[in-house]
C-alpha cells in the first residue's frame, strides 16, 4: 500500500544505520535466517543496459538487477525511509539546502572509495544538459556540493518538501555507480555495472541471463544471505509459470492473471501481491495527429472498457481506475470526476471530430502485450475509430517512448515513491527533459512547483488533485486500470520485500532449504 512515509528523525536514522553497519539483527532474525544458496529470479524481457546516460531509463527488468548492484542514499521499506549510503539528512533553516551525512568505510566493487566526490559526480553527471536523461524529478536541485569526504550539500532552487523521498527512490537517477568505471569505461559499465551493493555483477549472457555473486565486503556485514543471484529471461508467461512450479525458478514476476489465480489455489506456491499508486498506461503523443486533438484523446479514453478488461484479462485481480493515483494511495482524490468508460460519449466525440480517426498503437511483442492491444483495437472500433497494431520488443519499448516514435504506446504508470511529487513530475512535467506524452504542461508545472514548496500536507493534497483533474480533463494519457504487481515463489523463498515499483529486491532474501 502506498502510504505517506513515516520519516525517522535524523538520530533514529543514524542509529538504524549504525546497527546495520555493525551487523546487528534481532534475536529471532538471527535464529531464523540461513545463509547460502542461489536464488533464480525470472524476468520477462532483456535488460536495457546499466549505464544511466546510455540507457536513458531503466525498465522494470533492468531496475531489479541494478538494485542489487548499485545503491541509493536512502530507500523505502514499505512506507518507511531507511538509510543506505546516506545516514541522515538535515534541512537548512531556510529550506534552500540540505546536508546528507554519508556512510563511511564503503567501497565500490572496483575498489574506488564511496565518498562525497562520488555522490557529487553522480548527480552532476546525470543533471548535465547533455546527459539525455529526463531528470524532471530532480529539477529543484541546483547543485550537489562536497562539504567534506563524508558529507554533501544539496543546494535547491526553492524549498522542496519531497527531497528525502526522492533520494529514497530505487531508480536510475539514484543508483550510484563507480565514478572511476563510468568515466574510464562507460561502454564496459553498460554491460557490467559496478556499485557498492550486496551483490557483484559477474556475467550478462544476452537473451538468457544475468549472474551476480555475494559481495563479501558489503558494508552491512549481516547481508546478503544468498551466495548468488541469477536473473533468467523468460518472456513467455506460461514458460515462466511452469518453471516456477517445477522449482527450476525460485521466484518471478507474473503478468498473466490466470497464473496468479491458479497459484493462489495451488499447494506449494506463495503469491506476493502489491498494489500501490501505479496503473496500466497508454501514452498519447500530443505532438502528432490524431492525438494533437484533445477530442480524439478523450474519445479513446471513453471507448476503453476498463471493467471488461478487469474481468476478462485480469480475472478480477486488480481494479478499474477512478482517479490518478488509486484508492490504495493516501494521496488519492475520491471525488474526482475521472474520465472513464462511456461508449456514447466516445461516439459523440468521434462524430464531433467529423472525419475518420485512425492511429497506430505500439505495444510489446509479448503474449500479454498482444492481447491487450487487441482489446484496445476492439474497444476503439466500437466507437468508430481504427487502430493499427505495431509490435516492438519489450526491451525496446522504452526507447520508442522516449524518442517519441509512436502515436499511442503502451507504458506503465509506475508506483515509484511515497511522495506524489516524484511520479507526477516524472510523467507530466516538462521542466527537465521532455515528458513522454509530449503534452502541454503549462497548467501542470506551476501547480507542481507550488506543491514542492508547500509544507502543509492537506494543501499539497489539494494541489495534486488539481493535477489529476487536468490529466483527466485534457486526456493527457490513458490510465484505465490499476496495476497490481504479483510475484509467484516457492515457499522456501523468505523475506521477500514489498514489490514496490514491481522490483524483486534480493538484498535480504534468504532460502529456507
Amino acid at each position: 500500500m502506498d502510504k505517506t512515509p513515516k520519516i525517522p528523525a535524523a538520530v533514529s536514522l543514524l542509529a538504524l544505520a549504525l546497527g546495520a553497519a555493525l551487523g546487528l539483527a534481532s534475536p529471532s532474525d538471527a535464529l531464523a535466517q540461513k545463509r547460502g544458496g542461489t536464488l533464480t529470479i525470472a524476468t520477462e524481457a532483456e535488460f536495457n543496459g546499466f549505464n544511466h546516460r546510455k540507457a536513458k531509463i531503466f525498465n522494470q527488468n533492468t531496475s531489479t538487477p541494478a538494485s542489487a548492484v548499485m545503491e541509493t542514499l536512502f530507500a523505502y521499506e514499505e512506507a518507511e525511509i531507511v538509510p543506505r549510503l546516506g545516514l541522515e539528512l538535515t534541512e537548512a533553516a531556510d529550506r534552500l539546502s540540505a546536508v546528507v551525512k554519508l556512510r563511511q568505510g564503503v567501497s565500490f566493487h572496483d575498489g574506488t572509495p564511496f565518498n562525497a566526490d562520488a555522490v557529487a559526480f553522480h548527480y552532476s553527471w546525470l543533471m548535465a544538459p547533455d546527459s539525455g536523461v529526463n531528470t524532471s524529478m530532480l529539477a529543484p536541485i541546483k547543485a550537489v556540493e562536497k562539504i567534506d569526504d563524508h558529507s554533501v550539500r544539496f543546494v535547491l532552487h526553492h524549498p522542496w518538501t519531497a527531497l528525502r523521498s526522492v533520494l529514497a527512490l530505487e531508480h536510475l537517477m539514484n543508483f550510484i555507480g563507480s565514478p572511476t568505471a563510468l568515466q574510464n569505461d562507460p561502454e564496459g559499465f553498460h554491460r557490467k555495472p559496478i556499485g557498492t551493493g550486496p551483490f557483484v555483477f559477474r556475467e550478462w549472457r544476452a537473451g538468457d541471463s544475468v549472474t551476480m555473486e555475494r559481495n563479501a565486503d558489503y558494508w552491512d556485514k549481516s547481508l546478503p544471505y544468498l551466495d548468488r543471484v541469477v536473473y533468467r529471461i523468460l518472456p513467455d508467461g506460461n514458460t515462466r509459470y511452469q518453471s516456477i512450479k517445477s522449482g527450476e525458478i525460485d521466484i518471478g514476476r507474473m503478468d498473466v492473471a490466470a497464473h496468479v489465480v491458479d497459484a493462489k489455489k495451488a499447494d506449494g506456491l506463495v503469491v506476493h501481491e502489491y498494489e500501490g499508486s501505479g496503473g496500466i498506461m497508454w501514452n498519447f503523443n500530443h505532438s502528432k495527429p490524431p492525438f494533437d486533438d484533445a477530442r480524439v484523446r478523450a474519445a479513446v479514453v471513453h471507448a476503453f472498457n476498463g471493467p471488461a478488461m478487469v474481468d476478462s484479462f485480469y480475472l478480477g485481480t486488480t481494479n478499474v481506475s477512478a482517479d490518478l493515483l488509486g484508492a490504495r494511495s493516501d494521496w488519492h482524490c475520491p471525488n474526482l470526476d475521472w474520465r472513464g468508460y462511456d461508449l456514447e460519449k466516445a461516439r459523440a466525440l468521434v462524430k464531433e471530430v467529423g472525419k475518420p480517426i485512425s492511429f497506430q498503437l505500439t505495444t510489446t511483442n509479448t503474449p500479454a502485450g498482444r492481447r491487450q492491444a487487441a482489446m484496445v483495437q476492439q474497444f476503439v472500433k466500437q466507437a468508430g475509430m481504427e487502430a493499427e497494431i505495431r509490435m516492438v520488443e519489450q526491451s525496446q519499448n522504452v526507447r520508442v517512448g522516449l524518442s517519441g516514435d509512436y502515436e499511442m504506446d503502451v507504458w506503465r504508470f509506475s508506483d515509484i515513491g511515497g511522495d506524489p511529487d516524484l511520479v507526477l513530475s516524472y510523467y507530466f512535467s516538462n521542466k527537465t527533459g521532455k515528458a513522454v506524452p509530449r503534452h502541454d504542461a503549462s497548467r501542470i508545472d506551476p501547480i507542481l512547483d507550488r506543491a514542492r514548496m508547500e509544507t502543509d500536507r492537506d494543501a499539497r493534497h489539494r494541489m495534486y488533485c488539481e493535477v489529476a483533474k487536468i490529466v483527466s480533463d485534457e486526456a493527457v494519457s490513458l490510465i484505465p486500470v490499476r496495476m497490481t504487481y504479483f510475484a509467484i515463489a516457492q515457499p522456501y523463498v523468505k523475506d521477500v520485500p514489498a514489490l514496490q515499483n514491481s522490483l524483486i529486491r534480493p538484498r535480504s532474501i534468504w532460502l529456507d532449504k
